[in-house]
């Protein structure tokens, strides 16, 4: 009897739930790196110089979001306001990883892949794209991405109208709603360079 409640307790702290006040250290992390990727990537892109200065010396104007950057290896082209993104995810990705306290880092999981379980009522992992849902950032049980409680959604709108009402963005709605199924113990949470916004939904 002793073993079995030894071996309950054992699972029960490696499956361990993140804290209301530890959910919150984490959100305010991760709010943080992506304002500081926002305006690191704005920065080293300027210092570039010739065709890459932004015209308000801050962040783009709407004709430069839309200016063709490159074209990627499928041949499509990539704007300047996919390339920020793609710049400032990674950039924000490596903040949060760096200023993650070593005692939570087995409560996060950056871009992983889920698919619905019907059987189960929850969610899988998976490497199959159709139809699976890929946030940016989970919180979870301990090592178990699979027990998620908190689903956060980065973004880093170019275009001003984007820029000024970010959960109204082209899809984003419709995404934040597509993990509301997800999270089980906070709501989704879109954030921006400008701050965070729990999204309830409809």
């Amino acid at each position: 009897m002793v073993q079995v409640i030894e071996a309950a307790q054992g699972l029960l702290t490696l499956q361990r739930l993140l804290t209301e006040a530890e959910l919150t250290d984490v959100q305010t992390i991760v709010e943080q790196c992506v304002a500081q990727a926002h305006a690191d990537v704005n920065e080293a892109y300027q210092k570039q110089g010739g065709k890459f200065q932004f015209k308000n010396g801050k962040f783009p104007n709407d004709a430069e979001c839309g200016r063709l950057v490159r074209f990627d290896e499928h041949g499509d082209k990539v704007t300047l306001a996919q390339e920020l993104d793609i710049l400032k995810h990674a950039a924000a990705f490596a903040c949060i990883k760096a200023r993650l306290p070593e005692e939570l880092r087995d409560h996060f999981s950056v871009e992983p892949r889920y698919k619905g379980d019907p059987e189960v009522n929850g969610a899988i992992l998976t490497n199959n794209k159709p139809d699976s849902l890929k946030p940016d950032v989970v919180l979870h049980a301990t090592r178990n991405a699979t027990h998620i409680q908190c689903v956060l959604e980065l973004k880093f709108p170019c275009y001003e109208k984007h820029r000024l009402d970010p959960l109204h963005s082209p899809g984003v709605e419709d995404q934040l709603e597509s993990y509301k199924r997800l999270a089980r113990n906070c709501q989704v949470i879109l954030v921006t360079p400008s701050g965070r916004t729990p999204y309830g939904g409809g």
